[in-house]
């Protein structure tokens, strides 16, 4: 017995304790501490004030909500007229901000600030509360206070007074909400002023920790008056700002303002169309917010520049554990910086880097990071072009991490054959945390729900793809083709040709018009490259014949193709001497005459070949149509002949060609003609003679125009002069 009343008497002391240092320092217990909370407000009005003429006065390029803007005649830069505002605004809610007290207890000092008794004492109202002894404040005068009926005030009232102070009408929607912890005012058709009185009532709010205003197009003007507010709050912890359009100089007052908070942890600019100039104030604001968590850029248009001034804050970085990037046109250079980065990066959690261009680039520098990366455990690459090239590269490096648990890689063109190459990927990594894996809209097969269905029985990861279909979607892969000329400019192909095929402008010109037009036609060239064994596509053609037209007829001519020529004969020289200045070869020009003197020995060496074949069958078929056999001598020319082909395209010319006929029975003591002797007359003409013809000469370089033959006369086949034996 005597145990408890000990226990209750040291309560009740306690109790008291605290009660006086309320007393002592006058501290109240409402929501808003009357005078210091105009001051703050006052203040903040004032630098709103300010900075906004600043703005105006620049010529900033303002939004739609902002034209016409100006600042109300009642917004003063007077702290104290402000305050006057403000007091007389809350005095018609009847509001009393008045510190003053109808008594005072008689021990209290004059410079203490009056105690809201009712508050404090709704602890000490009890029957074990009776320990007054030798206490300077008698509870018995302490209960004896008594002070004008006050209410609070709450974000509801100095929101009332802000409309009035920037005449505008209060929303609805948001007196709604203003007692809730969250202010969701998404697409509410809001303006600049607005938000002004809206960052107003929020500057001593503590109660909302979460302000949604997306989609409102408020501009720089707009953005500034939250970026004030955010000054002086300390309970606000996501701010939502896509959609508001805040410029170079919005971003710019947030990045200068927003450094002060201590509450902030998440912010979204997304769809903002933030551009790489903009980019070091955004990097400002993720470096000088100490408490910032989470970071939303999504929809913008980051590009080359901005994505490698944001890769080198994600190297150093120590405070993010979530980065949205996605749409923000990363390809090739670009998506290679930033997944280099993650490799040094120790606290990013979430990366959504879906909707860019990773590509085969952006993967190979990927597989590395995840290798060496352990904190990263929610990755997006949805959407990034992932072949099944760089998917091999990929799933190189995810199977070896040992912290992503969460994976999503759907819309890429892997086709079911990837899909199933990640299940067996995943299914046989030892070191893998993964619990989610999504392939959206990517169909599948009945043997990947097979491997799936062991997938969820050995280690239990949830699985989402795309329709199943009968036979899923397999593509057969085609092997690297050495020769791929798709990287390169196919005018330079054609001009680099024929330099190193020591060929002339005009005879190129010439081989390829084949019609004898002096205009070539697409068909002409499709024709043409297809014979010389050059691999251009008709996307190729299309090219050639947008860069040669210039008279954009559907032919080119000679001075056209003369024009062309000469100016990429220049480039080509341009590159050279650059290349030859930093003392190196461009490989790309290196990579392109090594696979065109390819071509060239490849086209030859198939037609000589080709050549010597139809040769020997031409000269089988007239010994088998003869009498007479040919001798040694003519034989070993008929072979010399076939092994000298010419292999490139030549001009027309004629040539001379002696066919042999069968001879008539002679005498054997009768000698044979000399070769020397005198040509016979047309009346002493023997039967075994026949006079020179004019041909033309063949197209040697013509893949299908090799040799020319006679069905009617296989003896006319011999292109040389052949004596009869």
């Amino acid at each position: 017995m005597v145990f408890g009343r000990r226990e209750a008497a040291e309560k009740a002391r306690k109790r008291w304790d605290k009660l006086k240092r309320f007393v002592r320092t006058g501290a109240y217990l409402d929501d808003w501490s009357a005078p210091q909370s105009l001051m703050t407000v006052a203040n903040t009005i004032r630098r709103m004030n300010s900075r906004e003429k600043t703005m105006l006065s620049v010529g900033f390029e303002t939004s739609r909500s902002n034209k016409g803007l100006d600042t109300p005649r009642s917004c003063e830069s007077s702290e104290n007229k402000i305050i006057e505002h403000l007091q007389h605004e809350l005095t018609k809610r009847d509001i009393s901000l008045s510190s003053k007290s109808v008594s005072r207890p008689i021990l209290m000092s004059s410079k203490h600030r009056p105690l809201n008794t009712s508050d404090l004492l709704r602890e000490t109202t009890g029957t074990e509360f009776e320990y007054d002894e030798g206490e300077e404040v008698k509870l018995a005068d302490l209960k004896s206070v008594t002070r004008e009926k006050r209410r609070l005030v709450k974000t509801e009232d100095i929101y009332y007074a802000a409309c009035s102070l920037c005449r505008v009408s209060p929303v609805s929607n948001f007196l709604k909400q203003c007692s809730t912890f969250k202010a969701d005012l998404k697409n509410s058709f809001l303006s600049a002023r607005d938000v002004k009185a809206l960052s107003i009532s929020l500057v001593r709010d503590n109660r909302i920790c979460s302000l949604d205003v997306s989609g409102n197009e408020i501009g720089a003007i707009g953005v500034m008056y939250v970026a004030e507010m955010m000054v002086e709050n300390n309970t606000i912890v996501e701010l939502n700002l896509s959609g508001t359009i805040p410029g170079k100089e919005g971003l710019e007052a947030l990045a200068d303002l927003i450094k002060n908070n201590k509450t902030l942890r998440v912010l979204r600019l997304e769809d903002n169309k933030i551009e790489h100039t903009e980019m070091e104030h955004i990097i400002r604001i993720i470096e000088n917010v100490p408490t910032l968590e989470e970071i939303h850029l999504g929809h913008n248009s980051l590009g080359f520049e901005g994505g490698n001034m944001l890769a080198k804050l994600i190297a150093t970085n120590t405070t993010l554990k979530v980065l949205d990037l996605q749409w923000n046109q990363i390809r090739k250079d670009t998506a290679k910086s930033i997944c280099k980065a993650l490799a040094d990066n120790e606290t990013l959690w979430s990366l959504n880097l879906s909707w860019n261009g990773l590509g085969k680039e952006g993967c190979i520098e990927l597989a590395q990071s995840l290798k060496k990366n352990t904190k990263l455990a929610d990755l997006n690459v949805s959407s990034n072009r992932i072949d099944m090239t760089s998917l091999r590269f990929l799933l190189h490096g995810l199977v070896q991490n040992k912290g992503i648990r969460y994976f999503q890689m759907g819309r890429n063109p892997i086709t079911t054959e990837g899909a199933k190459a990640v299940i067996k990927a995943i299914q046989m990594s030892k070191h893998s945390r993964l619990e989610s894996i999504q392939l959206e809209d990517i169909s599948i097969d009945d043997q990947f729900l097979e491997l799936m269905k062991e997938l969820k029985e050995s280690k239990s990861i949830r699985v989402t793809h795309g329709e199943r279909i009968a036979g899923g979607n397999a593509v057969t892969e085609k092997d690297h083709d050495p020769h791929d000329l798709n990287r390169f400019d196919p005018v330079m192909v054609l001009v680099e040709y024929m330099r190193i095929d020591n060929l002339r402008l005009i005879d190129f010109f010439q081989y390829l018009d084949s019609s004898s037009r002096e205009k070539l036609s697409k068909g002409n060239f499709r024709d043409g490259v297809a014979n010389l064994g050059i691999p251009l596509t008709e996307h190729h053609l299309d090219i050639v014949m947008q860069k040669i037209d210039l008279k954009k007829d559907g032919f080119v001519d000679l001075e056209e193709f003369m024009t062309v020529h000469r100016e990429m004969s220049r480039q080509i020289t341009q590159r050279t001497t650059r290349a030859k200045s930093k003392k190196k070869e461009d490989e790309g020009l290196v990579g392109l005459r090594k696979i065109l003197r390819e071509i060239i020995e490849k086209r030859n060496k198939t037609n000589k070949e080709k050549a010597k074949i139809k040769l020997s069958l031409a000269a089988a078929t007239r010994m088998l149509t003869t009498p007479r056999r040919f001798s040694v001598a003519g034989t070993q020319r008929i072979e010399a002949d076939s092994s000298n082909v010419n292999t490139r395209p030549t001009s027309t010319a004629s040539i001379r060609v002696h066919t042999p006929i069968s001879e008539t029975p002679r005498d054997k003591s009768t000698p044979l003609r000399s070769t020397n002797a005198r040509r016979p007359t047309n009346s002493r003409r023997g039967s075994f003679y026949r006079p020179v013809l004019n041909v033309p000469k063949r197209p040697s370089s013509s893949l299908n125009k090799n040799v020319t033959f006679s069905e009617r006369n296989p003896s006319a086949n011999i292109p040389k002069e052949v004596p009869v034996a």
